[in-house]
């Protein structure tokens, strides 16, 4: 906008007050007339009052005896001495029928040789109503009056009508002080920013309305502005409120010309409201008022207090991480979450959502983002991402942990509310507002000129003090942008040069730490050849903060508001929000005047009337939870705030505010039920290896009560085992993982159960710094896998080793039988023939029982008697070797096992019998229950001591490609002892050796609390 275009804008606007005080026809024909002059400059001014038909009456038809009146007579003439002609009857119904300014054009000269006054060059009729044309007049030779352009006609026009709508208001109030005509007059572009605005606006002069906007009226509860026009301002306040006002309003006014503060307004019907108010001085006894109704903000402000972890409803993108993985990585995306960001989830889960940032990202909001996240704590903030296409686009990102019952973060939600469009009709409505504050004469906008072609910045002190610093060239003005907004800063600056066409942009520029939200207005220079663009700015952190804050409380989920009064000691609704009835499937009207405890369930109703209510009327509440009922009988978990209200003085009911925490709750108990997965035994330990928490499946597995496991050190315990031989041990690992990597190894897990075989890995969990913070032990059950695995090996060994061997012996001694022609000798051969085969079914019956084992045990709880079991297989040794001793000793009342036992120990005290081929073996088998619960059973020999390789298969379950053990027995007995979640210790000495077993009690009768046997490593 020129500087001539804001004169007249100005001059227009406090024509309109002015003439909406007028009460004379004649004052407001001179006031309309001067304004004139002011807004076009030095021209002849004139009002025509038009004659009844144009000069057009019954006896035009008559032959003239005389020529015809004129169309118009001249009533007022200001300026410049001049004799312009009467507009004849074809102009006035031009002018009228037209409703707008025509051009004419004259010649400029003396009336007569001996007459100073001069004709009009150049003139412009308006019509006034239908009665009065207004015109204009260029005397002088210049370009003025060689062009009259489109402002001009505008200009007059504007005028026109102004003095048209205040003629017919003081011909119909006749004898009022004042009206209200002026709410019809078109007082330009920024007429209708005002009526629309949120923002109430009126002009005062001598404290006394002479102007005022629907809105104001509508905020301060009066029905039209008639009401309001003429009256003091202080009328609108009760008295103290007004001296107040006065006090701390005035001083500043006086000095600054400028005030801005919170007042209270009251309405006629006795109800008051917050607002802020805003005093501009604009004259010698003229102000302009602003006025917002802030009721709905600072309810809003108490409701963003109780929001702290609502999840948004359906509509917007949701994601779950899971905090105990390294990375933080997604592990859920809803629907919303594919369409917005364009990636399938396949491409999204077990990633950390930063993929979705780029170039564009603010690295000052990721980092607020990183550090919430470090500190454990929600988030919500604006943040440009990327979708999968690389297109850009705006969201509001909530980020809320999710903790377990012992408050460990072990998971965040984030939901991404697309604000794209929003943040551009933020924009469109902040142009406006800076449009309408420049109008009203804001004093802290700020003026400045970018010359490309002199590579020169100019700013006057106003934006100088807005900017916190004084660039003079376009250098220094690109080094106060803020980086992320150098490129649309730029671009603003050269759009208006390049397409003509007005740019405003908001954004930041920094001085040393502060940072300072600029809104810039920028327009071409309208000089000759100018390659320079003419700058408005203001200081606008405040609103920029606003703004934010605002986005931020309506994108935090669903929230239900009603307000209560007290009713003898019940909590009756007074008001709700649409919200409340809809989300519980009930007419607002049927709401209103009922018991709030009608739509609660029975423990929430109990809850309020023992003491719920009375304390929540003494502002005793905090944030409780409570469950709403639906009209189909469904039922809403929720949080509740309520909060006294109360009426001069008194507390006569509450606001309540209801958050919908139903998705929450299903979010937590899918969280916990992933980290309380039965299929997984998980930990988390601190980086000095303090164990931090278990789940659920650790401590059944372990049979460890979860107390005695936080907070000690996890290489103390005795049920997970690692092999420093194999690898590394518990210690080794946690301090592995502590450097950031991640370890992976099979270990060994003792429980009341017996032994298992899992996978662990020691992940470590790093925070938005990528510094290791916490590392996650996960295990999976791998026992059948390794059993089976061991399975294989054995068959693959006993295929490879003993079958090979045998299958030499089986062609030798078939060719020795072929060639042999003695009866005994071939006798003899075949002998050794069937002991191959023999061997051969032995083996094939011991494999039957492993495959057999692996399958059913952990499915089959028969048990036997394990002195039963134990005598059997004596018995067996007495009967194989006539000469050999077998006794047997229990010392246990309840020597129940599995039955999947027999096998082992008929091996065991098989094996130990035929050690070293004695003739008369002795074996002894005794059985005894620990104190620890597990049973003991002990076979001891007095052969010549078991074979190194024989027993360290037993012990361990393992054997060298070069070593192997002497048959299947031997791993049969291992492997169902381990199948059994059992152990073997082997000790051989001078006199034979000693097999001991260590078996859990039978299935059914295990002890939950029992843990690992205490001798055990």
């Amino acid at each position: 906008m020129t500087d001539g275009e804001e004169r007249t804008e100005a001059t227009l606007f406090n024509l309109s007050v002015d003439l909406n005080r007028e009460e004379m026809v004649d004052g407001a024909i001179d006031r309309t007339m001067a304004a004139v002059r002011t807004a076009l400059g030095e021209v002849a001014v004139a009002v025509w009052r038009v004659r009844d038909g144009h000069g057009v009456g019954p006896d035009a038809d008559r032959a003239p005896e005389r020529p015809p009146p004129p169309a118009c007579r001249l009533e007022r003439r200001a300026g410049p001495e001049t004799h312009p002609p009467a507009p004849g009857a074809t102009l006035v119904e031009r002018c009228v029928t037209a409703g707008a300014p025509i051009r004419t054009g004259g010649v400029a000269g003396p009336v007569a040789p001996d007459d100073d006054r001069r004709l009009p060059r150049a003139e412009l009729f308006a019509p006034i109503g239908s009665d009065r044309l207004l015109s204009v007049g260029w005397v002088r030779d210049d370009a003025a009056s060689q062009a009259v352009g489109a402002a001009a006609r505008d200009g007059l026009g504007r005028a026109s009508e102004l003095l048209a709508a205040a003629i017919d208001r003081i011909r119909s109030s006749r004898g009022d002080a004042v009206g209200e005509a002026v709410s019809d007059i078109r007082l330009g572009p920024f007429q209708q920013a005002i009526e629309d605005a949120a923002d109430g606006v009126a002009v005062l002069d001598d404290e006394a309305y002479v102007y005022i906007d629907q809105t104001h009226v509508d905020m301060y509860g009066f029905d039209s502005k008639r009401e309001l026009l003429g009256r003091s301002w202080r009328e609108l306040y009760a008295a103290d409120e007004a001296a107040r006002i006065e006090e701390e309003a005035f001083g500043a006014l006086e000095d600054d010309g400028h005030w801005q503060g919170r007042v209270t307004g009251n309405r006629p019907d006795g109800t008051t409201f917050p607002a802020e108010l805003s005093l501009t001085v604009v004259g010698q006894s003229r102000m302009v008022c602003t006025v917002r109704d802030v009721t709905d903000r600072e309810a809003r402000e108490r409701e963003l207090s109780l929001k702290e972890r609502a999840l948004d409803e359906a509509g917007v993108s949701i994601q779950i991480t899971d905090a105990t993985r390294p990375e933080n990585p997604l592990v859920y995306v809803n629907e919303e979450f594919v369409a917005l960001t364009g990636y399938d989830r396949a491409d999204a889960l077990g990633r950390n959502p930063r993929f979705l940032q780029g170039p564009g990202s603010d690295p000052e909001t990721r980092e607020r983002i990183r550090a919430a996240i470090d500190a454990e704590r929600p988030i919500t903030t604006e943040l440009k991402n990327y979708t999968a296409e690389g297109e850009p686009y705006w969201v509001k990102l909530s980020v809320t942990p999710v903790r377990d019952a012992d408050g460990i973060v072990t998971n965040y939600i984030g939901v991404q509310q697309d604000i794209t469009e929003r943040r551009r009709l933020v924009r469109t409505l902040r142009e406006r507002t800076e449009r309408l504050e420049l109008v009203l004469g804001e004093t802290e906008t700020g003026i400045g000129e970018w010359d490309f072609r002199t590579d020169t910045v100019a700013v006057d002190a106003t934006l100088r003090e807005a900017l916190g610093a004084s660039p003079t060239t376009i250098a220094e003005w690109e080094r106060l942008v803020h980086p992320e907004d150098s490129e649309r800063a730029a671009s603003a600056l050269r759009r208006p040069i390049e397409t003509g066409e007005p740019t405003a942009e908001t954004i930041r520029v920094t001085t040393g730490d502060e940072v300072t939200w600029i809104d810039m207005h920028a327009v071409a220079s309208d000089a000759p050849d100018a390659d320079s663009v003419l700058v408005m700015g203001r200081d606008a952190t405040n609103r920029s903060e606003r703004v934010k804050w605002a986005s931020r409380l309506f994108d935090r989920g669903p929230l239900l508001f009603v307000q209560t009064r007290a009713v003898d000691g019940d909590a009756v609704i007074e008001a709700c929000g649409r919200s409340f009835s809809a989300a519980l499937g009930y007419e607002r009207d049927a709401v209103v005047g009922q018991p709030i405890s009608r739509f609660y369930d029975d423990s929430s109703a109990v809850a309020l009337r023992s003491d719920g209510y009375e304390r929540a009327l003494n502002g005793e509440f905090t944030v409780t939870e409570r469950t709403l009922v639906t009209a189909d009988g469904d039922t809403v978990p929720c949080l509740l705030r309520a909060i006294p209200r109360t009426v001069d003085g008194a507390v006569v009911g509450t606001d309540v505010l209801f958050i919908d925490i139903s998705e929450r709750e299903k979010y937590v108990r899918r969280l916990e039920a992933v980290f309380n997965s039965p299929h997984q035994c998980t930990a988390l330990v601190d980086l000095d290896g303090t164990m931090t928490d278990v789940n659920d499946a650790l401590v059944a597995r372990t049979g460890i009560d979860r107390s005695a496991i936080v907070g000690e050190s996890i290489d103390g315990f005795q049920w997970l085992r690692l092999d420093a031989e194999r690898g590394f041990t518990v210690r080794e690992a946690v301090d592995r993982a502590a450097d950031g990597r991640v370890v992976h190894a099979e270990a060994e897990l003792q429980g009341p159960e017996g032994l298992a075989y899992i996978d662990v890995s020691f992940k470590p969990i790093r925070n938005d710094a990528d510094e290791v913070t916490l590392i996650a032990v996960e295990g999976r059950d791998i026992t059948v896998r390794t059993r089976q695995r061991q399975h294989l090996q054995v068959l693959q060994r006993v295929v490879r080793h003993n079958v090979r061997n045998d299958v030499n012996k089986l062609a030798g001694w078939t060719k020795m039988l072929a060639a042999e022609s003695d009866a005994d000798r071939r006798e003899k051969c075949l002998y050794r023939l069937l002991q191959i085969l023999d061997g051969w079914e032995r083996i094939a019956d011991k494999m039957q029982v492993i495959d057999r084992a692996i399958q059913e045990i952990p499915r089959d709880e028969s048990t036997v008697d394990v002195e039963a079991i134990a005598e059997e297989a004596a018995a067996a040794v007495r009967e194989e070797h006539p000469n050999a001793t077998a006794t047997v000793s229990v010392e246990t009342t309840d020597g129940a096992v599995s039955q999947w036992l027999t096998h082992p120990l008929r091996e065991v005290v098989a094996n130990a019998a035929a050690a070293g081929d004695r003739s008369d073996p002795s074996v002894d088998v005794s059985v005894r229950r620990a104190d620890d619960g597990w049973l003991r059973i002990l076979v001891v020999d007095d052969g010549p001591g078991m074979p190194d390789m024989e027993r360290e298969v037993l012990v361990t379950g393992e054997e060298t490609p070069l070593r192997h053990g002497s048959g299947l027995g031997i791993w049969l007995i291992r492997m169902l002892i381990s199948v059994l979640g059992g152990e073997i210790d082997v000790e051989v000495t001078d006199a034979g050796t000693e097999v001991t077993l260590w078996v859990p009690a039978a299935p059914g009768r295990r002890d939950s609390a029992l843990a690992a046997p205490e001798r055990m490593p």
